[in-house]
């Protein structure tokens, strides 16, 4: 029963590294891949640079338009949850810098 499993597995994998592999470049070859461009220019402020800086990091600015529109507590949860769930590289000082940026520029008031 458990080598049954275990070759499952090995078989699924395989599968899986195949379907990656299948388009993947060969040696030598380049591969580029162009993104959209953003949308989003945050507005100039205290706190914009090292929002851009940081938020960027894991994903683009337009993400920020895909939030609520709710005030200071929804901003920190945002920013905590990205700090403490996604393991977002953000100090403690740079999370209350953003969070002061977008309640200020991004808040329904």
């Amino acid at each position: 029963m458990r080598r049954r499993g275990v070759r499952r597995l090995a078989v699924t994998l395989l599968a899986a590294a195949a379907l990656l592999t299948g388009g993947a470049a060969t040696a030598g070859e380049t591969v580029s891949i162009t993104l959209p461009a953003e949308r989003t220019a945050l507005p100039p402020g205290p706190g914009a640079e090292v929002t851009e800086t940081r938020c960027r990091l894991c994903h683009s600015l337009d993400y920020i338009w895909t939030q609520p529109r709710g005030g200071r507590a929804q901003w920190q949860g945002v920013v905590t949850k990205m700090q403490k769930v996604f393991g977002a590289p953000i100090s403690d000082r740079e999370a209350a810098a953003i969070v002061d940026y977008l309640t200020a520029h991004y808040s329904a008031d």
